[in-house]
């Protein structure tokens, strides 16, 4: 019988990279996290991948990291897939961060590589076993190349062998690497990780995808999905094209910023981003009230 783990359950689709909410002090506001999670599950998405770098969570000690996954698992109530993001620079932390994951029912973990000290790729390897070996859970490999980890296409190849390894969210522009995840382990669950490129990624194997403007518009991200798999590339296209309208103005004002102050001009006040993260100005709303706009006559048409 072979030692790999299996998934409890179908881990594709649409997910969303969780913004966490803050009050005007800058504390946690887990009392929005109910809205918060039905508002998204309303788009159709399948899941949330929570405490990643959309949540901040680099932001944040690990007692309020721990305290979000907790409050996300809660408000789910079993209704869709969690994904949590229990990556740090220490491994300790990443386990203490796994087995508050465990104990509030997520269905798997994921963690970039440790970073800032120049770690080998033996040390991020070795990171990788020892969060499959004392975590009960599947662990995702999340590569994110152009910001962190020296973690070269064979390693993760290799780290795809790994029995608790079950799939990698594939930040990349390497799409060529994306299907080589594919045919090394078809079963393995592979997921795109920049927004600008779903429908690329999808078309080259992907699984599914986890991204931070899923927050606002994860309800055009499951249309394309849905438009790539019965084969209606044409109306794909044009849903990645409005997509990436509204990304080329997340990208002037600020991608994670930016994305809080769509979610508040379309009626969910999640808070500003902790700082160092720059305040989103009146131009920069105005100029995002446009997005507003096209992505409701979008869903409207």
């Amino acid at each position: 019988m072979s030692d790999r783990l299996v998934p409890r359950r179908d881990l594709a689709g649409i997910f969303s990279a969780l913004v966490t909410p803050f009050a005007a002090d800058g504390a946690l506001a887990l009392d929005l996290v109910p809205a918060l999670v039905n508002r998204q599950l309303a788009q159709g998405i399948a899941g949330f991948y929570v405490g990643g770098s959309t949540g901040e969570a680099f932001l944040q000690s690990l007692d309020e990291r721990a305290a979000f996954l907790r409050a996300v698992a809660k408000a789910a109530a079993g209704r869709c897939r969690l994904i949590a993001h229990v990556g740090a620079v220490a491994t300790a932390d990443c386990l203490a961060l796994g087995r508050a994951a465990v104990e509030a029912g997520y269905d798997a973990i994921s963690a970039i590589p440790p970073f800032y000290y120049d770690f080998s790729r033996d040390e991020a390897k070795a990171h990788y076993r020892t969060l499959g070996a004392e975590l009960p859970l599947p662990l995702i490999v999340y590569n994110f190349g152009g910001r962190v980890g020296r973690l070269t296409s064979e390693d993760l190849l290799e780290l795809l062998d790994e029995p608790r390894v079950i799939g990698v969210k594939h930040t990349s522009q390497d799409l060529h690497l994306l299907e080589r995840f594919k045919r090394h382990r078809p079963e393995a669950v592979i997921y795109n990780g920049y927004d600008e490129m779903c429908l690329a990624g999808l078309a080259m194997g992907a699984d599914g995808a986890i991204g931070t403007t899923y927050n606002f518009m994860g309800d055009l991200f499951v249309r394309l999905a849905a438009a790539v798999a019965a084969g209606r590339l044409t109306e794909a296209r044009a849903l990645q094209v409005t997509a990436n309208r509204v990304i080329d103005v997340l990208i002037e004002v600020g991608v994670f910023p930016g994305t809080k102050a769509m979610l508040a001009l379309m009626g969910f006040d999640a808070g500003t981003c902790r700082p160092p993260f720059r305040a989103v100005t009146d131009a920069d709303r105005a100029k995002l009230a446009t997005c507003v706009d096209l992505l409701r006559a979008t869903a409207a048409g």
